[in-house]
Formats: structure tokens, C-alpha cells, sequence
């Protein structure tokens, strides 16, 4: 299969340098929030992106005592500087627009999914797995939104191509206000063009932009827009399931954030850096199927075409995370540093597996035939079946999802039929609990 063009799902895209792109920014979208919270009040979890951040404090020093002047020394004040006024708002194109009608309040555990048969995607209250209650019908393109908070969505479009450069935007809609906005737009189209991901306090946007020059990774946040990496293009060629992958995330502390990618031709794979400053804290030539731990900054990941995984812990640096493992999209949960994944067998059977708490060694789940794991919410994960498709199976594995799929609750140990046809965001997201 040659690599296309893929949404936000895996984001691939084509290389980059974004043409003298408006980056409007982070700061756009904390005047969106200001207006939204003048019209609805604060949102369930908070202001979105409070004024206090976790991200300010780490940025901004802490102001020393000042000593008092001397009575024959007293300076004239001067005037104190009027607050520079927010930009308005970008609105969101009408081909990159989405929109939302709540028929509830929101809940304490989230989740955007595709309901099976349904057209658009819904947020539903999942913290009864097994039946989510739909609090919003979502529509627009066919865009896969991530959850960004309790209330707000974001997700990326673009007008361009792997072989045509286009307007790409990244968008956010406070769902139950309605507010919308652009974060960020630049000139795009490539392969993993995109793909986003928001610090836990919200306070800090990394995202790639890619076009047929290579693929740059950006950090964004109210003091800016800075590229902080610069890697090759994606050249055509094969995609393998088992082996390539793209991953954007921030580490559950906010501390650092992961850009782990097969694809590009230059540069490192693996790259871990630093949230305050983009700058790099660790990398690796090689590097594939990567997830944050549910807690702190580990970052879990395979040395791509072997079994070894290994994790990169900010206090302790890189050791042997478990025993061999050829897994497979890995994801941790968002509270008891459980990661879900899955491994083939030798015919391409797909199993999942836990490592964490409960199975410290990587113990198999006893399903039938299952694959790609997510979490639904703190306890539960959403998985899909497969069955054998030789001699009919096109590009991928002998085993191919069937459309059935389930939802299995590990407190419980027990395994539900469910509806839900796939899992897009979650919240609270690790970092978030």
C-alpha cells in the first residue's frame, strides 16, 4: 500500500517547510475562550486555558522583592500600560467546519465515538462503557476530533494534497457554547499534516505541518509559533501495519512532549523534547509504536522490527521496559498506568495484551480474537474482532476486523458487545485525572 493522504486518523503527510503561514495560535484560542466563558461562564472543568497556567508557571520567573525606594530617591510612577487587546477570533472556513448540538450536560468521563451505522460522531458520557449516553451529536466533514477538555473539540483539515499544497487549518469548537475557532493555519497537505496534540493544562499546541518538502513539528502557545524540529519528506512507498506508525503526545506531567514517526527520510524517529522550550531532551534514530505512561513522563516505545521495548523516564533515563513484546499501538490509560496493545502470533493473529499494575509482566487478556485497544475511560477498553480473510485479504495481516466489536472491563473481567464503531478522543486524557 503506498502512503495517501489519511486525515487525522494517522496523520500521514508529505513533508513541509509551511509557506509564510498565518499562525494565529494558541492566543486565539484564549480569546475564544474568553468570550465563550463572558457568554456560558467557565466550562465543567475550568477556563480552558487559565491565565495561570501550569505552562506560565513554568515559563515565567518569580518575581524577586523589589526594595523600598528612599524617601530623597522616590522615582516618578509611570502610567501603567493598558493590556494589549486579544485578535479577534479566525473564523473556521466553512470547509473545515464542524458544529455540535448538546441535549445534556457534560459528564465525568467522555468520550467522542462513531457509533456503528451512524453518520457523524457523537460525544457520550462513558462512564457506564457498556451504554454511552449521547451528550452531543457532532457534524461537518469527516473529521475525526480529539477531545481537548470536557467541552471543547479540536481537529485539522486541509484543502491540500501530498502533491498540491493547500490551506490547512487546526480548529476548536467549545460544543456546548458553540464557539469556534482557528488555532493554527499554514500551507499543507502532506502526509501527517495535522497532527495535533494539546498539553494537559491546554496552555501549549504541538502540531505537524508537511508538504511535499518535508515535514516540520511545531510548538505553539500564547507567547507563539517556533519550529522546532525539521525532517524529510515521506517518500512513496509500503506502509506496514505492524511496524509504522505516527504518534504526537504530550507526557501526562506536561513536562515533554513525543513525536514518533516512521515515515519521513531524514531525522531522528524518536524525538522527546522539552515543553517550555521545544528543545530536544532525547532521541533516537529508530523508534516506532510509542505511548506516554499514565502518570509523570515515561515514554514507552519498540525498537522497530524486533520485541524490545524500552522506556525513557526524564528522572532515570532509558532501561528495558518488560520482557519481549511485538506490540502493536500501544496506549496507557488515564489513571492506573495500565497500557493496552496488541501482539500478532506467527500466522497474524492478533491477542491483547495489559502491562501495568495488574499484569506487571504483559499477561494476555483470555479473549477471542482481538485487536487495537483504546481506553474508554479509566477502567475500560474498546477492541475489535477479526477473523481469518486469506486468500481475500488485500494489503495487511491474514486476519482482518469483521465489524464486531467489544468493550472490556478489567475490575470485572468481562468482555460486552458494543456498538461503538470507533473511539476518537477521550477525556480526562492521562494528565487529566
Amino acid at each position: 500500500m503506498r502512503l495517501a493522504p489519511c486525515g487525522h486518523t494517522c496523520n500521514p503527510s508529505t513533508p513541509l517547510f509551511v509557506e509564510a503561514a498565518v499562525r494565529n495560535g494558541v492566543v486565539l484560542l484564549l480569546s475564544t475562550l474568553a468570550i465563550t466563558g463572558a457568554i456560558a461562564g467557565c466550562t465543567a472543568n475550568g477556563p480552558l486555558a487559565p491565565a495561570s497556567s501550569a505552562a506560565a508557571k513554568r515559563t515565567s520567573p518569580s518575581p524577586s522583592a523589589s526594595p523600598s525606594p528612599s524617601p530623597e530617591d522616590t522615582p516618578t510612577p509611570s502610567p501603567s500600560p493598558s493590556p494589549s487587546a486579544l485578535p479577534s477570533p479566525v473564523a473556521v472556513p466553512s470547509w473545515a467546519a464542524m458544529h455540535a448540538s448538546c441535549v445534556s450536560t457534560p459528564a465525568a468521563q467522555e468520550a467522542v465515538l462513531q457509533l456503528q451505522g451512524a453518520a457523524n460522531p457523537v460525544l457520550a458520557d462513558v462512564s457506564n462503557a457498556k451504554a454511552p449516553r449521547t451528550l452531543c451529536g457532532i457534524s461537518g466533514g469527516s473529521f475525526q476530533p480529539q477531545l481537548v477538555t470536557q467541552t471543547m473539540i479540536s481537529w485539522s483539515a486541509t484543502q491540500g494534497s501530498p502533491g498540491t499544497s493547500g490551506t490547512s487549518v487546526i480548529a476548536v469548537l467549545d460544543l456546548f457554547s458553540g464557539t469556534s475557532t482557528v488555532a493554527a493555519t499554514w500551507s499543507g497537505g502532506g502526509f501527517m499534516d495535522g497532527l495535533h496534540a494539546w498539553s494537559p493544562d491546554r496552555g501549549f499546541l504541538a502540531y505537524v505541518a508537511s508538504d511535499s518538502s518535508g515535514v516540520n513539528l511545531h510548538l505553539l502557545s500564547g507567547g507563539g509559533d517556533r519550529v522546532v524540529a525539521t525532517l524529510g519528506a515521506v517518500p512513496g512507498r509500503g506502509f506496514n501495519p505492524s511496524e509504522d506508525d505516527s504518534y504526537l503526545a504530550f507526557s501526562p506531567d506536561g513536562a515533554y512532549f513525543a513525536f514518533v514517526q516512521t515515515f519521513t527520510s531524514l531525522g531522528d524517529q524518536l524525538q522527546v523534547r522539552r515543553t517550555v522550550d521545544g528543545s530536544l531532551a532525547f532521541s533516537l534514530a529508530k523508534g516506532t509504536m510509542a505511548t506516554w505512561g499514565s502518570s509523570g513522563s515515561k515514554l514507552y516505545y519498540r525498537l522497530p522490527g524486533t520485541g524490545v521495548v524500552q522506556v525513557w523516564d526524564s528522572t532515570a533515563g532509558v532501561t528495558q521496559a518488560m520482557g519481549s513484546a511485538v506490540w502493536i499501538r500501544p496506549r496507557a490509560d488515564a489513571g492506573d498506568d495500565e497500557i493496552a496493545y496488541t501482539v500478532r502470533d506467527s500466522v497474524g493473529r492478533p491477542h491483547v495484551f495489559l502491562n501495568g499494575r495488574v499484569n506487571t509482566s504483559g499477561g494476555q487478556i483470555p479473549l477471542a480474537v482481538r485487536s487495537s485497544p483504546v481506553w474508554v475511560n479509566t477502567t475500560t477498553f474498546f477492541s475489535v474482532e477479526e477473523t481469518a480473510c486469506a486468500p481475500n485479504c488485500g494489503i495487511g495481516p491474514a486476519w482482518q476486523p469483521d465489524g464486531k466489536n467489544f468493550t472490556f472491563d478489567i475490575a470485572a473481567q468481562a468482555e460486552t458487545a458494543s456498538h461503538i464503531g470507533a473511539v476518537y478522543g477521550v477525556w480526562p486524557r492521562p494528565g487529566q485525572t
